[in-house]
């Protein structure tokens, strides 16, 4: 019994002992950062004055800046179209993103909405403005990335073709 005890009492030193070692396994390190999306600053088009282009669009003109072509688009389905390319959510300000263009949409030669469009990796938005002072910043949809995207391919495919087929000067 004597020896019992003893035995006890000696585990309950040892357990006691390994309770303040510190442990060989070093704590959870925390989760590696993701970086944060920037909250917009600006608030989303309203839905009224999409429904308003919907309805009663009757232009948008694209302007790029630095491609050698223009876009204009007066036929119902296009403008449409063009309109479902501003996305409902809020789109941050980002810094480091420059505008490729400028766009407008028209009600019956009226400026109704304008402002830049960003079209680069990680900048597809739209920031529009009242007075030349930002007021909107809309992200850009999937279908606007790609219409973009196809828009320039074509115009430097003809691009292209023009200078090849232009002869050369003497």
């Amino acid at each position: 019994m004597k020896q019992t005890i003893v035995f006890s009492f000696f585990l309950i030193v040892i357990a006691a002992c390994n309770q303040d070692k510190p442990t060989a396994t070093p704590p959870p390190s925390p989760a590696p950062s993701t970086p944060v999306e920037p909250e917009a600053t600006l608030p989303s088009v309203p839905l009224e004055l999409l429904e308003q282009l919907w309805n009663e669009g009757t232009q948008v003109d694209y302007i790029f800046y630095n491609y050698p072509f223009t876009m204009s688009l007066s036929e119902k389905p296009s403008i449409q179209y063009a309109v479902r390319h501003i996305a409902e959510q809020p789109a941050p300000l980002r810094p480091e993103c420059k505008a490729m263009g400028r766009v407008t949409y028209q009600i019956k030669g009226n400026i109704v909405l304008e402002g830049d469009f960003y079209f680069s990796t990680g900048c597809t938005y739209f920031v529009f403005e009242k007075n030349r002072v930002k007021t909107y910043a809309n992200y850009m949809t999937e279908d606007g990335v790609k219409y973009f995207n196809e828009q320039i391919k074509n115009a430097m495919q003809m691009q292209q073709q023009v200078q090849q087929q232009t002869p050369p000067s003497h």
